[in-house]
This record gives C-alpha cells, sequence and structure tokens, in this order.
C-alpha cells in the first residue's frame, strides 16, 4: 500500500500520483514524492522506495558530495539490494 505522507530524516513528504514519463521524482523543494499514475503496485512500491532514498540522501546532505550520476548509481544499488533481501515498505 503506498502511504500518503513518509516522513524521512524528520521532514515529512506528501506521496502522490501525477500524470508524468518518468516513473517517479522527488521534489526536494517542496516536499513531495510524485509516482507516475497507473503503476501497479509492486511498480508504484518499488519507485516510492528508490525516490525515499533520493530524500535520505537529499536531507542527510551527503547527495551535495556527489555527482547526480553517482547519486543515481548509488540510489539504484540500495534499491535493488534491499528489494533483493525482500525489504517492503511497511515491514510487510
Amino acid at each position: 500500500m503506498i502511504p500518503r505522507t513518509v516522513n524521512i530524516l524528520g521532514r515529512e513528504y506528501l506521496v502522490r500520483r501525477k500524470r508524468m514519463k518518468e516513473a517517479g521524482l522527488c521534489d526536494f523543494a517542496t516536499g513531495t514524492i510524485y509516482l507516475r499514475s497507473g503503476m501497479n503496485a509492486r511498480d508504484a512500491e518499488g519507485t516510492l522506495l528508490h525516490e525515499i532514498i533520493h530524500g535520505v540522501l537529499h536531507e542527510s546532505g551527503i547527495h551535495f558530495n556527489w555527482s547526480d550520476e553517482f547519486t543515481e548509481s548509488v540510489v539504484r544499488a540500495l534499491e535493488h539490494g534491499l528489494g533483493r533481501v525482500g525489504y517492503k515498505l511497511g515491514g510487510e
């Protein structure tokens, strides 16, 4: 299940569906995570996890030391690694 909000390192992010080309987007300026409308639940959960990881890196400040390409590589590695060990949002 996709929550309406997530708390990332003390900052509340709204989670919203949106018609867009990308699967997801974490808008740090507005504190909103957008997920593409029409995705099935499994894809939406994976995308939400991916965007939450972006949020964690942003809120921690570590992303300022990394290029966009390196940041995306780290986010994808964590998303896939957590998924492979069976991690699911909400601990279900």
